[in-house]
């Protein structure tokens, strides 16, 4: 209000920002306080994020990149980067199956190529059991993030990630056989813990960004996505480390022999992967224990609310079935090619190419890939473009290049079709990370309230991981071992997943959580709910034209209700049309003194103005002494 400027909230509100509120005082906070806002300033910025974060009218571009200076930049990066670690290490050691299983194949020739010793059987069940360890951490470990907090959830599944890694890297036993049964264990053991990260990641982001103010609410998406591409990150890295460590390990003397890697040097080379692998996840570890603060949005839900889950099951169960359906279908696709990357880079690489070839053209992939996640964040909150068009166009992207791919692919096999299957096959990674793979990740941490965001978003996150359980095991023993029939079955799921989005999936991207939490607070008082988050812009086509839910939006009814929640929650609310303060609590108006509210008569210091149905101004004061707005 300094510069006694107001921004448009949607229909009934229009927020006034501080410039700290703004997010213009941060530029001088430490790290810390950017990847997690204090109680404090949470109380004081969700003061003006009730109703919707955009305009009806509004459709301002919300640029990726704007930075004062350079420290500025770094501490965005930190703000993303810190928090995405569990990301990336989930990406460098899971995706980094399809990367090693080549070396192993050299090292161990009985065991992984030749099924001398082992059985085949038993040589694909790492394929698939760190994908079974993923679900029962997603299912468990989200909903331990809503019983205990976001803090401690996060360190518990970073104590079980380095376990893990610690497994992975030092693995040994007597017998081939024996080691890949270690092998087995140490992978079921990291992905349980890598499956907490995902509702623990995708919770965190949307309630910092949330905490920052209003400013940074509207950039929500951004911060959430950001913080998933650590895991393309990740991938990028394993692969870059593979290569480089395969380099170092190669034999000065290969011309003498007819392969250039003894057993040792193979070993060594993912056995130091996994070891540079385990960096990021102390760091982690140790952030998370001595530095990282508690959810303030979490904090300020926990008590005094229920997590009902047959409320959340009646009120949410479409967007639950979506956002488990959609990144099912999508991962069925997106796991399923990356765990046999392998024997698609053998066909994209031209004829004849050795394990360190192979594995440059799967770090190309994997850079593709990266820009399509940073691409993603860029577009992600503009208004224009926003999370369900974004997920539609990725699924409808990955479909076409998929059908085409499947439809000529002896031609593209061929040696002079091969650069057109290049092109497909990398421009479906971008596509696929520039959609579904974001926004199914944002979405199911957007759609739920406070109280069983993690619980929801864990779900959701199970559900998709049986997809990619199911594309492991399908690929391995049917005829989908066929590259064609993976082309074919994978484009299939993505023509499901657009029809899914398309009519279940709703666009949270104007409404803010804290009204999100409003509704999912009035769903537990039995009361009748009249605002934003049932505007018909805000719901699927099935809630809208199904379920009818938009029948009680009244954007006057709700206006008025707003006021009277916020005096409920501690503010002094004042009514531009009559001039009168009410006093925090219920009971009709009351009248405060100007010397009951300070220096704040004319509202100077207050958090937010709103715009009351009668398109008249009503200002919040700041709260009175002793009392905090958890709005």
């Amino acid at each position: 209000m300094s510069d006694g400027r107001t921004t448009p909230l949607a229909g009934n509100y229009t927020g006034s920002m501080t410039s700290s509120e703004a997010g213009t005082t941060t530029r001088s906070a430490g790290v810390d306080t950017l990847i997690s806002p204090t109680s404090e300033q949470y109380e004081k910025n969700m003061q003006g994020l009730v109703g919707s974060l955009f305009d009806p009218s509004e459709e301002e571009d919300i640029p990726l990149l704007y930075f004062h200076s350079f420290m500025s930049f770094f501490k965005w990066v930190c703000s993303w980067a810190i928090p995405g670690l569990g990301m990336f290490s989930e990406a460098y050691f899971v995706f980094s199956i399809g990367n090693i299983k080549p070396i192993l194949a050299d090292q161990y020739p009985a065991c992984w190529s030749k099924y001398q010793v082992c059985s085949k059987t038993i040589t694909q069940i790492p394929d698939y059991i760190q994908i079974v360890g993923i679900i029962l951490g997603m299912c468990t470990l989200g909903y331990l993030g809503d019983k205990i907090g976001r803090k401690w959830g996060s360190v518990f599944t970073a104590s079980i990630m380095l376990v893990g890694a610690i497994l992975l890297t030092a693995v040994d036993a007597p017998s081939e056989k024996g080691f890949v049964i270690m092998y087995i264990v140490a992978q079921f053991t990291f992905g349980y813990g890598v499956g907490g990260e995902y509702p623990m990641a995708a919770g965190s982001a949307a309630e910092r960004a949330e905490a920052k103010g209003r400013a940074s609410a509207r950039k929500r998406g951004r911060e959430v996505v950001m913080t998933f591409s650590m895991q393309g990150v990740g991938n990028f890295t394993n692969t870059a480390v593979l290569c480089i460590l395969l380099t170092i390990y190669s034999s000065t003397e290969a011309n003498k022999r007819t392969h250039k890697y003894t057993g040792w040097r193979l070993g060594g080379v993912w056995r130091t992967a996994y070891g540079i692998g385990m960096i990021p996840i102390l760091y982690m570890l140790y952030y998370r224990i001595f530095r990282l603060r508690e959810s303030a949005v979490w904090k300020k839900r926990k008590s005094g609310e229920s997590r009902n889950m047959g409320l959340l099951m009646k009120h949410y169960w479409p967007r639950l079935m979506a956002t488990c359906g959609c990144w099912f279908l999508w991962d069925f696709s997106f796991y399923g090619n990356k765990v046999f990357q392998s024997a698609f880079i053998k066909i994209l690489s031209p004829a004849g190419a050795d394990l360190e070839e192979t594995l440059l053209w799967t770090l190309l992939n994997s850079g593709v890939a990266l820009i399509g996640y940073w691409l993603a964040a860029s577009v992600i909150d503009n208004p224009k473009v926003g999370r369900l068009r974004l997920q539609l166009l990725g699924f409808a992207a990955v479909c076409i290049l998929f059908y085409l791919a499947a439809a000529i692919y002896p031609s593209l096999a061929s040696k002079k079709g091969l650069p057109t299957f290049q092109f497909i096959y990398f421009f479906s990674s971008f596509w696929g990370q520039f959609g579904p793979n974001c926004t199914t990740f944002l979405l199911a941490g957007e759609l739920y309230p406070t109280e069983v965001r993690t619980t929801a978003h864990g779900m959701s996150a199970g559900v998709a991981k049986v997809g990619a359980l199911w594309a492991t095991i399908w690929f391995n023993y049917s005829p989908l071992t066929v590259a064609r029939n993976k082309f074919w079955a994978t484009s299939t799921f993505n023509v499901a997943g657009f029809l899914l989005t398309l009519v279940f999936l709703p666009d949270p991207m104007r409404i803010s959580l804290a009204e999100t939490d409003r509704r999912w607070r009035y769903i537990l008082a039995g009361r009748t709910y009249h605002g934003e988050a049932i505007n018909p812009k805000s719901l699927s086509l099935f809630e809208r034209y199904a379920l009818r839910l938009h029948k009680n939006y009244d954007r006057k009814l709700d206006a008025e209700e707003s006021l009277e929640d916020l005096r409920e929650l501690g503010l002094e609310v004042k009514d531009a049309r009559t001039g009168n303060y009410l006093a925090p609590g219920s009971g009709g108006v009351q009248p405060v003194s100007d010397s009951a509210r300070g220096a704040n008569v004319n509202g100077k210091e207050g958090a937010a103005g709103f715009t009351n149905g009668f398109g008249n101004p009503a200002t919040i004061g700041k709260p009175l002494a002793g009392q905090v707005a958890h709005v």
